[in-house]
């Protein structure tokens, strides 16, 4: 059993000697990274095919054999007629949809239509270089024929070079461990403890294994499709809806304005009028009468 912990700690050492190894190597970081997946089929150069956009150079060392892994993102913003938002954005999202998922993929897709005046559309996606730049010469080409324009164009990379070789260098030297640990395995004359340690060692690098194929599966996706952000605003219009509800509302309250104030001059006429007949017109007949008699007694 001891010498078994021995070599399980040997061939552990031995597997963290060739990660350094072979991110000490610019040689060896060139070659593709083995992978069970279909992304073995993805060739990933320090240099791709120019985008719609203006792309920062992949920065390369004067060494030919090294590389530069650059994720690049993209953000456009049109501006059309509120009543081809929404159209518009269905109309692109169909167009990524209907060139398959190797060269596009919808990541999310929405819609915000508030008013009726304001519309607002969201559209998000990861595309293949070059699939792109037909993509970005259709939706421009729609947009100026919605009668919109463009109103922001950006793009940003991120450098994941590190990321992939790293995760690549232990990929190898944890495959060359499990294949190490499948020999010892298949000793005939090991006993039992020492066959149980050695299948959980096994267990735990497959796990590793899996991961690391994973994350390098996700980080190459990444550097071969671009993503792709596409903002929709409506045009701000002079005179809509908003700015003339005012009116509106005023108009259609005007019979109702008028029907109150009607019933508070009946209301107050029903409470003075028999006051006036009572009091007001007697006590000025009264008034009146008495100013002539004592006219007529001066005289």
């Amino acid at each position: 059993m001891r010498h078994l912990v021995l070599g399980l700690s040997t061939l552990a050492l031995a597997a963290c000697g060739a990660t350094e190894t072979y991110t000490e190597s610019a040689e060896y970081a060139a070659e593709p990274a083995p992978m069970s997946s279909a992304m073995d089929q993805i060739v990933v150069t320090g240099s791709r095919k120019a985008s719609p956009a203006p792309r920062p150079q992949d920065q390369t060392s004067s060494n030919p054999t090294s590389q530069s892994f650059l994720a690049y993102r993209y953000n456009y913003g049109f501006e059309l007629p509120s009543k081809t938002v929404a159209p518009t954005s269905q109309s692109h999202a169909d167009m990524c949809r209907d060139a398959g998922a190797n060269k596009c993929q919808i990541l999310s897709s929405s819609t915000n239509d508030s008013n009726g005046n304001y519309v607002n559309a969201r559209l998000a996606l990861r595309a293949d270089p070059e699939w792109l730049e037909i993509f970005m010469t259709d939706i421009k080409k729609t947009v100026s024929d919605a009668e919109g324009r463009m109103t922001s164009n950006s793009v940003s990379a991120e450098d994941l070079t590190r990321s992939i070789l790293d995760t690549d260098a232990r990929l190898k030297a944890q495959t060359t461990l499990r294949n190490r640990l499948q020999g010892l395995l298949e000793t005939r004359n090991a006993k039992l403890p020492d066959l149980l340690a050695l299948e959980r060692e096994l267990a735990r690098v497959q796990g590793e294994i899996e991961s690391a194929t994973t994350t390098l599966a996700v980080l190459r996706q990444r550097v071969s499709m671009s993503r792709v952000d596409i903002n929709y605003t409506s045009k701000a219009v002079a005179i809509n809806a908003q700015t003339t509800s005012p009116i509106v509302r005023a108009l259609k309250g005007f019979i109702g304005d008028f029907s109150h104030g009607l019933a508070g001059v009946i209301t107050f006429l029903a409470g003075v009028l028999p006051w006036l007949i009572l009091v007001i017109l007697p006590g000025l007949w009264l008034v009146r009468w008495l100013w002539r008699r004592r006219k007529s007694k001066k005289v």
